[in-house]
């Protein structure tokens, strides 16, 4: 084989996509991953790190900082970082392509140890490819069913605690039940969103950049605890205001202005770094509604582990806030930020021509198939199974969406949606913190109902407002199943 020219390793030519069969579970399980680092990164690392430079007696004044905690919070950022690199590493396919051609060769060298024989001549190609497979996801139905199955049966298992209270039985069980009904608790309802949004918004995504934009809202909530656990209280402090009362001005000034202002803010940013996917507002609204998910997912995290320190009473606390947070909060998130990236994704379109990002973007109404009749083939030069995934299809079921006449328009300049963004969540934030300083010395009972009454209220507020922007950030021609 002396003698026979090397083929050079070209760039792949544009459009070309591979996929390869994976288990629709196989994203949820790489996802768990990444929440279990950022969960550190977030509760350890970030705490340290900036209480040391900040705040080291963590008393809520500035001051003073302490060099060795801000290195043991770095230190322990290390290895979190090294992981995150090494479990999102690009994943590289070598593909060879040939083409019969009378101007190629029977023999042709890609290395200097690997020939291509075949019994006619071709001409050589061969590239070094990302994975391009596209998103799949198990149904939301199924997500469902998982999570309101494994809330119940942790529920019943935790009761023996309320009830019996703590001996050797009610504790072994609730250490059984414990780090499962976390997981399926805080992430679950997550992942049915996200599922939901996959298979109704007609975006055709690859698995790859799917999940960069739920690690992209995972990474936002870092500065977000950074401005709520330090700068905010000492900020308030400064002025005289106390922040860690609940029922403080300040700690309400901390709901109602510091999260919603410094979490769509992060949020937004993190939808920014994702621009060069965004080929319009229908992708920026997305983007940002899953940038939003994996805020949440972070933030759910939190939530659902703090109901584990209340004691006796976890089975109530552990039930009320997952099936809350999961119809609430969650959806929340997704809905405020992609109203940020909706027209994030307008000043995009506007601003500069579409990325050409292999598998992600749509397809061209006017563009005319390939001709070219192309097999795929493994190393060992078996055929390969074609893929047989379909495009995904704008087919949205009527609670989802409502008639595009009753649709409300959404501002296109990303300033004005930031801050609609922002009222929102304030207003839900406040009007929560609001209704428990008046209930404050009522009847538990009262308290009870009428908090649920207004979370019920704004869950339908929520829904209904979702239901009538996403005809106009979807701008598609919408056919509801009955």
């Amino acid at each position: 084989m002396q003698g026979l020219p090397v083929a050079p390793l070209s760039a792949p030519p544009a459009g070309l996509v591979l996929a390869y069969p994976s288990s629709k579970w196989k994203t949820i399980r790489s996802m768990l991953g990444f929440v279990v680092l950022l969960f550190v990164t977030a509760n350890i690392s970030t705490t340290l790190l900036f209480g040391g430079l900040l705040d080291s007696d963590f008393d809520g004044d500035l001051g003073p900082a302490d060099p060795l905690i801000t290195l043991f919070g770095s230190l322990c950022m290390i290895p979190c970082v090294a992981g995150f690199a090494f479990f999102r590493r690009p994943r590289l396919t070598h593909v060879i392509r040939a083409k019969p051609s009378a101007f190629g060769n029977t023999f042709n060298m890609i290395a200097p140890k690997t020939v291509i024989q075949t019994y006619e001549k071709v001409l050589v190609e061969h590239h070094l490819l990302r994975d391009t497979s596209p998103l799949e996801m198990p149904s939301g139905k199924q997500l469902w069913w998982l999570f309101f199955a494994g809330v119940f049966f942790s529920t019943i298992c935790m009761l023996p605690l309320l009830v019996m209270g703590l001996n050797a039985f009610t504790g072994a069980l609730f250490g059984l039940v414990a780090v499962p009904a976390f997981i399926l608790g805080f992430s679950t309802p997550v992942f049915a969103w996200w599922s939901t949004s996959n298979d109704h918004f007609g975006l055709p995504t690859t698995r790859r950049l799917a999940e960069w934009m739920l690690i992209a809202g995972m990474v936002s909530t870092l500065p977000a605890i950074a401005i709520n656990s330090f700068v905010s209280p000492i900020l308030l402090n400064g002025v005289g205001l106390e922040s860690s009362d609940a029922s403080s001005l300040g700690f309400g000034l901390i709901l109602m202005l510091s999260a919603p202002i410094g979490e769509e803010i992060c949020k937004a940013a993190a939808v920014v770094a994702l621009a060069r996917f965004i080929d319009g507002p229908r992708r920026g609204f997305q983007i940002g509604f899953t940038v939003g998910l994996g805020f949440a997912l972070l933030e759910n995290s939190m939530y659902i582990l703090n109901t584990f320190l209340t004691g006796e009473e976890t089975a109530i606390s552990f039930a009320f806030t997952s099936i809350f947070r999961a119809i609430s909060s969650i959806p929340g998130h997704a809905v405020w930020t992609a109203l940020s990236g909706y027209a994030i994704g307008c000043y995009l379109q506007q601003r500069s021509a579409p990325p050409s990002t292999q598998g992600y973007q749509q397809k061209e109404e006017s563009e005319s198939p390939t001709q070219d009749n192309w097999l795929l083939v493994d190393s060992q030069g078996n055929i390969m199974k074609q893929s047989d995934t379909q495009e995904n299809q704008m087919n949205p079921p009527r609670w989802l969406y409502a008639h595009p006449e009753k649709a409300i328009p959404l501002p296109r300049q990303p300033a004005l949606a930031i801050g609609l963004a922002i009222i929102l969540h304030s207003f839900w934030n406040g009007s929560m913190w609001t209704l428990s300083i008046l209930l404050d010395d009522v009847n538990i009972v009262i308290y009870f109902f009428a908090t649920i009454a207004w979370l019920c209220f704004l869950i339908v507020a929520l829904w209904q407002f979702t239901r009538r922007i996403l005809p106009t950030a979807l701008s598609l021609p919408i056919h509801l199943e009955s």
